[in-house]
């Protein structure tokens, strides 16, 4: 970027750098927590700042890269504690004897996560239905993702997934009510 555009960024941003800290202050509830928030936000908005529109509000722009840098990190730090809380889980993160499992993660997700009963819905599904609730239910992509996979339009996925998780709802509900997972129809009252 050109010394005029850094300029201008430093003259656009600067007057708003004390709300920011105050906003910082607010979420974090220390000074150098907010100053060290403040400098991710402002250097994140600097990687940004050719898609800055002109016409919107600098200030606006500015505090939610702050909220969203915060939230990130909040995010960030609940893995690290979840992870630091659970050391008996770090020897396995790179086990060569998991390989296998990284290269097919649904199949051990399925085994170790499905019960039979679940899995067994899942093998009565149509194999087009079924190969759109492995990507997006299973596996977690985004529906877009999902249709360049299949190679087919994203409409479709989102209509084979909408009927797959209908008969799964109807295929497994006896089942969730036994577990308390399910909702009991209200009785119907006769007209």
């Amino acid at each position: 970027m050109t010394a005029t555009t850094c300029n201008e960024f430093v003259c656009l941003t600067n007057p708003h750098l004390p709300r920011l800290f105050r906003i910082g202050m607010r979420l974090t509830h220390q000074p150098s927590e907010s100053q060290d928030l403040v400098q991710e936000a402002l250097t994140k908005a600097w990687a940004n700042w050719h898609r800055f529109e002109q016409s919107g509000s600098v200030g606006a722009w500015l505090s939610r890269i702050l909220i969203n840098t915060f939230i990130s990190r909040h995010r960030h730090q609940k893995v690290v504690d979840a992870t630091a809380a659970r050391p008996d889980l770090l020897p396995h993160l790179y086990d060569p004897h998991r390989l296998d499992e990284a290269a097919m993660p649904e199949g051990s997700w399925h085994s170790r996560h499905f019960s039979d009963e679940v899995l067994d819905a899942l093998a009565e599904l149509p194999p087009h239905y079924r190969q759109v609730v492995e990507l997006v239910d299973v596996q977690g992509l985004a529906y877009k993702d999902a249709a360049d996979e299949i190679g087919c339009p994203l409409g479709t996925v989102m209509s084979r997934l909408h009927r797959a998780r209908k008969l799964l709802r109807e295929q497994l509900a006896e089942y969730a009510t036994n577990y308390g997972l399910g909702h009991a129809e209200a009785p119907r009252q006769a007209a």
